[in-house]
């Protein structure tokens, strides 16, 4: 192929192509390498390629065998790989399987398909190429199988999307039952809006039937359905592979067409590329955008940390540099405005007026020595006249001083404050009350002696007095300002340390900031060369093709020896093997029964052993009165029953009726009261009866204040025609109800006796077992013979409420759980949520109890088949929580006949499931007696020593032993249990916070179930109720379930706390003396708490308020509406999951603190009796020596266990 001329069309391509491969390496896109590496080896190659994707058990293999006129591909009732299997014709018979990081692994002819298969479980794997001599295919085309799109698993999805951009076209199948699913029509519009060349396929319409629609009007709805999401494809075809000459069949169609395309193979790989190209280039730009994102992380909360409007950030640095500026010169110049505004007044202070100037030359005639007043006592009235014209001088100034400045510097000294929001009362008081101080002893000083009064000297006089009393009032504002000028100081001082601080992170943003706009740049560059091509491509061409030569020389030849244990796979069964063990199990309780029964009786008549003998007889006990209770769980289609039946030997149980009708029936072993046969009935209390009929009623928006008035009610209920499952489901118990109500409503509340052929009646009969609350058969067969009660519980998928507790207290208490499934039987949403909540108290439990039971094996073709099925479940159930299953595939129906029961494989889960009553749980009762029966040798054996003790020893013991026991009286008298309550409450606080952020996570999953488009298929906004009630309750429901787990995980924690309190104390204990021994507690069971689902009383009208976000169905599921609403929805339950929350917790930590102390109290009574029996034995033993000799003989006779 390397010499193939390359049409002009197809250079182009090739060099296109290499202008992304080439771009995307530079850019590190990886992935996109990768598929633009597949892309041109195809184009290289000529190579034209139909490409089959869609549902998993679609039939796409079956078809892909159909076209190519061989079985290559194997079909599976289950997902079988994530892997592309790419099949054409070839000149040799091979199988090559690719790996990351290996060379590919060659399967040469002959070999077998399973063995590509199980080698190809392994996770590495990419890719399989299939090569077959004899195939139906021209040269040069290629099918492609894919993964099912509709798996869970992520790793198929990844694996169908990464290889469909190289197929020239798409043929989407999809299973007859399951067209109309909003899977196909997302995944069908985004094939087409890339350009993919699409076909639908609706496979096995064999499975329609005419008489409920015509087969006409199923192809228009089809049609209509896929035309109203604008999914518009080249083409529809409708098939059967079961029914070749089914009138409706267009497989001859499909064959036709796919010669058509390679036929037409230029025309179409140019449409093909097209769309291959726009859809890389178009991922890489999301992949760009990504990855600008991921980098730009970091950068845009350094922005956000420091800025709050990243567009602002380099303006913002400006304003804070330019206010650092002024700040600073302020601060430099700071006081200085208010020293000008204080020189002004004091420069236009006018103290001098011409009166003033009067008063000034008065004052300084009356200084002259000469000034004389009078003649007659001249001298006094010279003084007084002095006097008098110094007052009158003094008090004009004194004005002249108060209006010219004092006032003025007043009003200034408060502006300044307000400048300053300077709000200190002493700083406004000196303000107000600002004066300044001058006194008469001035107009003395500044007098010159000798000088003449004339007009000149007065107004040198006045200037001079003038300019001294400006300089006090100077000296008068500097001493007010200083205080007022430091804290202008502080204050912008302070202002700078926090600008400069500012500034420090505004510069971290800006810098960031620049960084980004860098990046951001960088990107957009990126994404503009694309395409642009690089001048290598030519080069890149020549090292491809080096390559494509190397890699065609480079593999590994497949050996079956040296591949072995990678291709086998541990089968989803655990069969353990270990009879033996299980008989030597039962050998020894026996053995220990034997032994104990001798010790009671050997110390029959000995009152030191009183106690001892009582702990002895209960060991006893709950070893030979050996009852077990077996919880069976499954949904109802499950085989349950069935199953129930092959374990009783005797089909006992019918079918059972709908889910809401179940009761729970336990058969039981027979008793002298209750013989074989028996069946004791409780029926349905009446309140208990109107709940579950008004749970079914709201489905139909009515509801009931009686059964009468329900009775009438439904008689008169108008049906829709297009009900949904759960709908038909709660109409069948109303009709049930309708049926029995007038037979019953007399009874309701009683229990009675009746015999097997009644108790068949109220089981299967739904006009009668919808009014039963519980039945008890008692039962004798080889099964209820080992002391077992087998409760057959409401399916997983009852939607009975008081189920959901009942079968918790079960799943606690039981002390096996066997959880059964079908073999062809899909977990469904009860399935999954019931499984879910088996993994979560999984373990809390001290031995793994659970079984699970795989139905109806027989259905299995093959072997392998069957091994796959059983994978499939045990992977379903890891990924459900369920660590380390235990699952066994069975037939029921065979196990009932004697003749195939070896076939039915259940005598392997019997053998599992004996060894698990008979040695597992067994052996926990063996032990515990064993440890029993050790410790009363041990005392034995110190009543021994301490009776043959010399009389001066035993007189030392005496005393000791009293202050020992004292000392533990005295420890045991002190209160732990504060300390044990506050570690408690700290466990519950923290297994409560956690289960808020568990039930949001799985929100989304909540969400996209109950707002679906199978519901949501038109304008009809009441539907939004409906599926709002489902989301709630679902929610409200996964609460619930949290809860009562985090109540079993509490009581499990407070068990752990007293045992561990318990251990801790008998080691504190026997530090004060080492023989004293203590017998084990067993904690008292404790019922679960009721827990209602959250938010069934919440308020719907906020929630209703978001409806505003749906405008229509496909707006709303093709846009971001339907998240919109989603997030709107989180954020209304927020809260009222925090009150649920803590609600719960207060009642959760009130239950359990009051068991905690209850058992704290139990365990130092327990305690305490022990020291006070051991320490009177030993001082009994003190006094003489009369049962030593009898002891003597107990302990030769009794060995140690």
């Amino acid at each position: 192929m390397d010499n193939v001329l390359l049409t002009s069309s197809r250079e182009r391509q090739l060099e296109q192509a290499l202008t992304l491969l080439e771009r995307f390496k530079q850019h590190e896109d990886q992935e996109r390498v990768e598929k633009t590496l597949k892309l041109i080896e195809k184009i290289y190659r000529q190579e034209t390629v139909i490409a089959f994707s869609g549902h998993f058990s679609a039939g796409k293999s079956t078809m892909i065998n159909q076209l190519t006129g061989e079985n290559i591909l194997p079909s599976s009732p289950i997902p079988t790989s994530a892997n592309i299997v790419k099949v054409y014709r070839s000149e040799k018979d091979f199988a090559k399987v690719y790996s990351h990081g290996a060379p590919p692994l060659l399967f040469t002819a002959p070999y077998e398909f399973t063995a590509v298969q199980n080698y190809c479980k392994k996770e590495n794997i990419t890719e399989i190429e299939i090569g077959r001599k004899g195939l139906e295919l021209p040269d040069g085309l290629t099918i492609m199988d894919t993964p099912g799109i509709d798996s869970t698993d992520e790793a198929h999805r990844l694996s169908t999307e990464s290889a469909l951009h190289i197929a020239d076209a798409v043929f989407y199948v999809m299973d007859y039952n399951h067209v109309q699913s909003e899977l196909n029509f997302m995944y069908t519009k985004n094939l087409l809006r890339h350009g993919v060349r699409l076909y639908l396929i609706i496979n096995q319409i064999d499975k329609h039937q005419s008489e409920e629609l015509s087969f006409q009007a199923y192809k228009q709805s089809v049609l209509d359905a896929f035309a109203f999401w604008n999914v518009r494809p080249a083409g529809v075809f409708f098939t059967t592979l079961k029914q070749m000459k089914h009138p409706e069949n267009e497989f001859t169609s499909i064959k036709m067409m796919i010669q058509d395309i390679f036929s037409h193979q230029d025309e179409w790989s140019l449409a093909a590329f097209t769309s291959s190209f726009n859809k890389l280039v178009e991922e890489h730009e999301e992949w760009l955008d990504e990855s600008f994102q991921n980098e730009a992380v970091s950068l845009n909360q350094e922005i956000s940390l420091f800025a709050q409007d990243h567009q602002d950030v380099f303006q913002t640095e400006d304003r804070l540099k330019n206010e650092k500026r002024q700040i600073v010169a302020g601060l430099e110049k700071l006081g200085d405005e208010y020293t000008t505004e204080c020189e002004k007044i004091l420069h236009n202070a006018y103290l001098m007026p011409f009166e003033t100037r009067e008063l000034a030359e008065q004052f300084l005639q009356a200084k002259q020595t000469d000034f004389k007043v009078g003649l007659l006592f001249s001298k006094k009235k010279t003084e007084d006249e002095r006097n008098r014209r110094r007052q009158e001088f003094t008090e004009a100034l004194t004005k002249q001083v108060d209006s010219q400045i004092v006032w003025h510097l007043r009003q200034l000294a408060n502006a300044v404050l307000d400048k300053e929001k300077a709000n200190n009362r002493e700083w406004q008081e000196n303000a107000q009350s600002l004066q300044v101080n001058w006194s008469e002893k001035l107009l003395d000083e500044t007098v010159k002696k000798g000088a003449g009064v004339n007009g000149q000297y007065v107004l040198q006089y006045c200037e001079e007095i003038a300019e001294k009393i400006k300089r006090l009032a100077k000296k008068e504002w500097e001493q007010f300002l200083e205080p007022v000028i430091t804290h202008g100081q502080e204050k912008m001082t302070n202002t700078l340390e926090k600008l400069d601080e500012q500034l420090i992170a505004i510069s971290k943003a800006s810098r960031a900031k620049r960084q980004l706009d860098q990046l951001e740049d960088l990107y957009t560059k990126m994404k503009q060369e694309i395409t642009v091509l690089t001048g290598t491509e030519e080069n890149t061409l020549q090292k491809l093709r080096e390559q494509w030569k190397k890699a065609a020389e480079n593999f590994t030849i497949y050996q079956e020896d040296e591949h072995e244990e990678s291709v086998k796979k541990d089968s989803g069964t655990n069969v353990p093997t270990h009879t033996d063990e299980t008989q030597v199990s039962i050998l020894e309780s026996s053995q220990v029964i034997q032994q104990l029964e001798r010790m009671v009786q050997l110390l029959q008549e000995d009152h030191y052993f009183k106690r001892i003998r009582s702990q002895l007889q209960d060991k006893v006990k709950t070893l030979t009165e050996r009852n077990y209770t077996i919880a069976l769980f499954g949904a109802f289609s499950a085989g349950k029953s069935s199953f129930a039946n092959a374990l009783l030997g005797k089909a006992v149980l019918p079918v059972s009726p709908n889910p809401t009708t179940a009761a729970i029936n336990r058969i039981c072993p027979p008793t002298a009261e209750y013989t074989h046969g028996t069946a004791v009935v409780s029926l349905k209390s009446e309140q208990d009866m109107l709940a579950d009929v008004n749970k079914s009623l709201s489905y139909f928006d009515q509801s009931c204040l009686s059964l009468t008035d329900a009775y009438q009610r439904v008689l008169n209920l108008t049906i829709a025609s297009n009900q949904n499952e759960k709908e038909k489901v709660h109409l069948s118990f109303l009709m049930a109800f309708q049926n029995g109500f007038l037979d019953h409503q007399q009874q309701l509340g009683q229990t009675f006796k009746t015999d097997m052929e009644n108790f068949r009646e109220y089981v299967g009969n739904e006009a009668q077992s919808c009014f039963v609350e519980s039945i008890d058969l008692y039962y004798d067969c080889s099964f209820t013979r080992q002391g077992i009660t087998l409760v057959d519980t409401p399916g997983a998928d009852s939607i009975n409420a008081r189920h959901t507790g009942v079968a918790f207290d079960y799943i606690k208490n039981a002390d096996a759980v066997l959880f059964v499934t079908y073999y062809n039987h899909a977990f469904s949403k009860a399935d999954r949520e019931f499984l879910i909540q088996l993994g979560r108290v999984k373990d809390s439990f001290e031995l793994d109890k659970m079984f699970f039971i795989v139905n109806a094996i027989d259905l299995a073709s093959s072997q392998t088949e069957m091994e796959e099925v059983l994978d499939y479940v045990k992977g379903e159930l890891i990924q459900n929580g369920i660590r380390f299953p235990k699952i066994f595939g069975l037939s029921s129906k065979l196990a009932l006949h004697d003749l195939d029961r070896e076939k039915s494989q259940i005598d392997l889960f019997q053998t599992a499931f004996d060894h698990f009553l008979q040695h597992d749980l067994q052996k926990m009762a063996v032990q515990s007696a064993k440890i029993e029966y050790n410790r009363a040798l041990q005392f034995l054996d110190q009543l021994i020593k301490t009776a043959n003790e010399d009389q001066e020893l035993k007189n030392e013991r005496r005393k000791e032993w009293q202050q020992a026991k004292t000392e533990m009286l005295d420890i045991l008298s002190n209160d732990h249990v504060k300390v044990l309550s506050q570690q408690a409450e700290q466990e519950v606080e923290e297994l409560t916070f956690y289960v808020k952020q568990r039930v949001f996570y799985r929100f989304p999953q909540f969400f996209k179930e109950a707002f679906n488009p199978a519901i949501l298929k038109k304008n009809d906004r009441s539907l939004l109720q409906k599926c709002l009630q489902e989301l709630l309750d679902t929610v409200g429901y996964d609460f619930s379930q949290e809860m009562r787990v985090t109540s079993l995980r509490v009581e499990k924690y407070t068990q752990k706390l007293l045992a561990n309190f318990y251990s801790n104390l008998q080691r504190e204990l026997q530090a004060i003396k080492a023989d004293i021994t203590f017998s084990q507690m067993e904690w008292n069971a404790i019922p679960t708490p009721e827990f209602a689902a959250a938010f069934a009383d919440s308020e719907r009208k906020p929630f209703e308020a978001q409806f505003k976000y749906f405008r229509n169905p496909k707006a709303f599921f093709e846009q971001d509406e339907r998240k919109k609403m989603e997030e709107a929805f989180l954020e209304i339950l927020s809260p009222l999951a925090d009150d649920y929350l803590q609600q719960e917790y207060k009642r959760i930590t009130e239950v359990y603190l009051h068991y905690l102390f209850q058992e704290y109290g139990s365990l130092i009574n327990h305690a305490e009796q022990e020291v006070m029996d051991q320490f009177d034995s030993w001082f009994e033993a003190l006094e003489g020596q009369e049962n030593v000799a009898e002891w003597m003989k107990v302990k030769e006779t009794l060995p140690l266990m």
